[in-house]
């Protein structure tokens, strides 16, 4: 059995001093492949892909001028690790620090939902607390995963891609509430602009994954920063230090989460089967309508003389010659 194969999309666009400490964490774990995706315009910003030299991770590809904003740069990055065919496809961005043993606490991750009775979609070394749906011993599902870090499972990756786009606030609350009875009215940052506010799409990916049936995680406790942002003072928030220890609010949640998550692979499942039938059916429509049409052109009188002095490599003439 090959080893799986893990790659991530750092996203970069100046702010160097940023970019090489957020590199210097990511390179203190190995083990993955790095696609740099630069959308740099300063000169140092284009020049830092090409002078770095990670000691444990692997820069397997750069790509410059990657231009059109944050998402632009994440759905190049997610795309091209697809094409790679990676197992585990990741995205990082050049904002984020890290804790020393970042990369084996996220890959656990996978075994604790599954040892949960999860299917892990995404994981994430950055909890941050108003972002917590449950808390599980070890470990926290997300309502928000984010984009800063991020790891899919190649399925997911490829759910958060046909359904990229962005909610507003009012649209996410109504789909958690209804969903999983999370009550989100109280959590400062998300309504912080208005219930209309219209939020970044890395809002959605969670959502995108809970409606196939995926969860979300992440570490507890949370292994990576923002190093541009203050969320005690800018989001009224903080990262995940402890586990506060699983509630029975918490316990019934997760239950119910389970239940809702099961029933939404089973859906999504059907909807796979179903499409798969009916690509089947109509290629099998379409081949038989074009034989048909193939077997009336051939059987022709008209076009049989014509395939017959093809043959005899005899020039037809042209109507009207």
């Amino acid at each position: 059995m090959r080893p799986l194969k893990i790659g991530f999309a750092f996203s970069t666009k100046d702010r160097v001093d940023f970019t090489r400490r957020s590199l210097a964490g990511i390179d203190a774990c190995g083990g993955f492949d790095l696609v740099w995706v630069d959308g740099s315009d300063t000169p140092e910003g284009k020049a830092l892909p090409e002078s770095a030299k990670p000691r444990n991770c692997r820069i397997v590809e750069v790509h410059h001028n990657v231009k059109g904003g944050p998402d632009a740069a994440i759905c190049f990055g997610l795309r091209r690790l697809l094409q790679r065919g990676y197992d585990y496809c990741g995205l990082i961005e050049n904002d984020i620090g890290f804790k020393p043993g970042w990369f084996p606490k996220l890959m656990e991750l996978f075994e604790f939902g599954k040892q949960d009775g999860l299917e892990v979609g995404a994981v994430t070394a950055r909890s941050v607390e108003s972002r917590v749906l449950v808390h599980r011993p070890g470990y926290v599902i997300k309502w928000n995963v984010g984009a800063g870090i991020v790891l899919f499972t190649r399925e997911a990756a490829q759910i958060v891609l046909a359904n990229y786009g962005a909610d507003t606030a009012s649209e996410l609350a109504q789909y958690y509430h209804r969903k999983f009875a999370l009550d989100l009215r109280g959590v400062w940052e998300f309504y912080m602009l208005g219930p209309n506010h219209l939020h970044g799409c890395d809002w959605t990916y969670a959502k995108s994954l809970y409606e196939h049936g995926l969860s979300s995680l992440g570490t507890v406790p949370s292994l990576a920063f923002n190093m541009d942002l203050d969320f005690e003072k800018v989001l009224c928030t903080s990262y995940v230090n402890a586990s506060p220890g699983v509630t029975e609010e918490d316990g019934r949640r997760f239950s119910y989460l389970l239940n809702e998550l099961s029933r939404a692979r089973g859906s999504s499942r059907r909807r796979r089967r179903a499409s798969m039938i009916w690509y089947a059916a109509a290629g099998r429509f379409l081949a038989g309508r074009m034989h048909k049409r193939r077997v009336r052109q051939l059987t022709h009188p008209f076009n049989s003389a014509k395939l017959l002095l093809s043959r005899f490599k005899v020039r037809y003439p042209d109507q009207g010659a």
